[in-house]
This record gives C-alpha cells, structure tokens and sequence, in this order.
C-alpha cells in the first residue's frame, strides 16, 4: 500500500495548474467509455454482456502532468470528467482519468478515483 500511495503523491506532485471548466469533449466522453466498466463496479453495477450503460460525459478539467523527470518528453494530462449516470442513486459521478505519457499497458489511459454525487455539484479536482 504504500508504494501506491508513493505513486499517487509523485503523480500529484506532478500535476500542472488546472484548466477551467469547459464543456465535455468527445475525447473526454472516449475516455468515459473506456473507463466505463470501472465506473459501473464502483456504482455497484452488474454488467451487461453487450450492452453499454448511457453514461454521459458533461464538463472536464484537464491538468497537465510533466512527463520529463521520466525522459519520457511529452507531458502526460489528467482528466477529471463530470459524468451524468442512469443511476437514480447517483446521477452524477466525477472521474478521474489520468493519460500517461508513454503507454506501458493494455489500455491507453487509468482510471484514477471517482466521486459518486447524489445531485449535481460544480466539477472540482480531487
């Protein structure tokens, strides 16, 4: 545990000033789907082989993460995601995608942390 929690400071440590909040992208709603079956875990779903819940990507705030103590060149960028659900428990949920730099695994981008709202709030990072 506390490897991870040494990461995740070093990640943070990283972060550059985030943006405003802007209206959601198409990126950022790729990034949702690509996150899409952690998000429905974390709601305590139970997926649906060939069928994808209507998450809906509304506003984002991106952060850029300085990727060259690595050598890897480019920065990499976090993305936090205010995403509306089909859960009437909680219709509204923040997601935390990070997109490194260099990719190392199966998938181009990590799910991060998530926020479950039972209202809509302002997009905030955390």
């Amino acid at each position: 545990m506390k490897l991870f929690e040494n990461k995740q400071a070093r990640l943070e440590a990283a972060l550059g000033p985030p943006s405003k909040t802007m209206d959601a992208s198409e990126y950022a709603q790729e990034l949702v789907m690509i996150v899409s079956r952690t998000i429905e875990s974390h709601l305590d779903l139970l997926p649906v082989p060939g069928k994808r819940r209507g998450f809906k990507a509304t506003q984002m705030i991106t952060r850029s993460v300085d990727g060259s103590s690595k050598g890897a060149g480019e920065d990499g960028m976090m993305y936090y995601i205010k995403v509306k659900t089909p859960v009437e428990k909680w219709p509204w949920v923040f997601v935390k995608v990070h997109e490194p730099p260099l990719v190392t695994g199966v998938s181009r981008v990590k799910f991060e942390g998530m926020k479950k709202m039972d209202q809509e709030y302002k997009l905030v990072t955390f």
